[in-house]
């Protein structure tokens, strides 16, 4: 219990980071997606049902608080936390490298479940072959912060004993 709800106050303060000064690591009209990396992280070092969790939590922050359509978020956050914590038991979690690459694939799997959910539901997204470089430019961002969020997270668990 000790451990889950200091993922959750870390994805609260995360949160408030992501909106409050990571809109200032502008790049090329991209911002990191930090919900999205510290829901790898997390549900890499625990299971699908801590992930689906911390996702579900995740995404009702952030269609409480930004986006027009409630849901989607949730539902995006929901599906990459569970697969992830599902699958965690067979990735090596002492290696930045599966950290990096797992957070790649997510950020490619969420910007495609959101192009699609808002594409069936009639939402204006614009051309998909036009979104590429924003995404591409997300992927590094997030696989470059993935590996300082991981020595955070280790830093904070070491120093309230949590395994």
């Amino acid at each position: 219990m000790k451990k889950f709800s200091l993922m959750a106050a870390i994805i609260v303060l995360g949160f408030i980071a992501q909106t409050s000064l990571f809109n200032f690591f502008n790049i090329f009209g991209t911002v990191p997606n930090l919900s999205l990396v510290l829901i790898v992280v997390f549900s890499m070092m625990s299971d699908g049902i801590t992930g689906g969790v911390l996702g579900i939590l995740t995404g009702v922050v952030y269609d409480a608080m930004l986006y027009d359509i409630f849901g989607i978020y949730t539902l995006v956050y929901f599906i990459i936390g569970s697969i992830i914590g599902t699958y965690s038991e067979d990735m090596l979690r002492d290696n930045y490298i599966a950290y990096t690459s797992v957070t790649a694939a997510a950020t490619i799997a969420c910007n495609f479940f959101m192009y699609l959910i808002l594409f069936f539901l009639r939402y204006k997204v614009g051309n998909a072959g036009g979104i590429w470089s924003g995404i591409i430019v997300e992927i590094l961002m997030n696989t470059f912060l993935v590996v300082f969020v991981l020595k955070f997270i280790n830093f904070t668990f070491n120093k309230f004993n949590i395994k």
